[in-house]
C-alpha cells in the first residue's frame, strides 16, 4: 500500500494550501512539479512505480478540482 500512502501525504499538502490555489489545473501542475522539488522524501518509501512523477501526483489531484468546480 505504499503508493496509497504517497497519495495520502500529498493530499494532506494539497489541502494546506489555501483555496484560491488549489482552483485550477495548473495550481495542481505547479504544486506537483514544487512537491517533487522541495520534499522527495515524501517518495522516498513509494514502491509502487519506479518512480513518482508529476503526472502522477496531478491524476491524484484532478478529481478534487473536479468536486471544487462543480
Amino acid at each position: 500500500m505504499p503508493q496509497l500512502e504517497a497519495q495520502a501525504r500529498v493530499l494532506e499538502e494539497w489541502f494546506r494550501l489555501p483555496e484560491s490555489r488549489r482552483l485550477h489545473a495548473t495550481d495542481a501542475v505547479a504544486f506537483a512539479f514544487r512537491l517533487l522539488q522541495d520534499r522527495p522524501e515524501m517518495f522516498a518509501r513509494h514502491r509502487g512505480r519506479a518512480q513518482v512523477d508529476h503526472e502522477l501526483i496531478v491524476d491524484w489531484l484532478l478529481p478534487y478540482l473536479n468536486r471544487q468546480a462543480n
